[in-house]
């Protein structure tokens, strides 16, 4: 267990770490490439199962998948929604061209020296309802996010004032309806809809915890954006 532990923690740095390079040296360029990483990144490592504590199971990923609503929040604050649903549009390109070209590679047939061919199989044929209702989800809940972000980001009160209130206003939302959408979309006929229910509360409120991990990286994200674009310091976010 303090090795699942361990890693987890270690994947939270590595994504801090992503995100903080990715901008720091490239910029939005940087943003998008590091996005469609993330994505396909989450593909293979949520077929990952572990125990954090007895009886609690996770998916590899469930720390480092998220930064992509990281990079969402960031490039929002900075470029506005249109930029931000460009992410989404890349991310979503990325998975397309990753699948269709793993079953590209899958049709060939094997050759007797083969020993890749059934490993791949097991990790790239999808179950179709489900990588449907994943690619709806991804969509709907990542335009939802910079939407109601920049929505946010214009209204007068807290939430126009401060970043760190309507980004964690924003992915909550946004995060639920992912989770409602795949869910219920993907796994009702195989589990009972009291065990959906039950998955899909603890996988939020995960999320929500995490949520609250990523919050200062966003906020540092924004204030090096805003160096590097100086064009944009009409924002008008206190970056305290």
């Amino acid at each position: 267990m303090l090795v699942n532990w361990m890693f987890l923690g270690l994947e939270y740095l590595v994504g801090v770490l992503l995100v903080f390079f990715a901008i720091r040296f490239f910029g939005l360029k940087g943003m998008y490439a590091l996005g469609a990483i993330l994505v396909l990144y989450m593909n293979v490592a949520v077929l990952k199962a572990y125990e954090l504590l007895p009886g609690v199971q996770l998916y590899a990923g469930v720390f480092l998948g998220p930064f992509f609503v990281t990079l969402i929040a960031i490039v929002t604050e900075v470029y506005g929604y249109r930029e931000a649903q460009k992410l989404v549009a890349v991310g979503f390109f990325a998975q397309v061209v990753f699948l269709v070209g793993m079953l590209i590679a899958l049709g060939y047939i094997p050759s007797s020296e083969d020993w890749a061919h059934e490993h791949m199989k097991a990790l790239f044929l999808p179950v179709w309802r489900t990588t449907l209702f994943s690619w709806l989800a991804f969509i709907a809940s990542g335009i939802f996010k910079a939407r109601f972000q920049d929505f946010l980001k214009g209204t007068k009160g807290l939430f126009g004032k401060h970043l760190w209130l309507r980004d964690n206003a924003a992915t909550k939302l946004s995060q639920l309806v992912d989770n409602v959408i795949f869910f219920y979309g993907a796994l009702t006929g195989y589990f009972s809809l009291r065990t959906i229910t039950t998955f899909l509360i603890w996988t939020t409120l995960f999320e929500w915890l995490f949520d609250y991990l990523d919050t200062w990286v966003v906020v540092k994200g924004v204030g090096w954006l805003l160096d590097q674009n100086p064009e944009k310091l009409f924002y008008r976010e206190e970056r305290s």
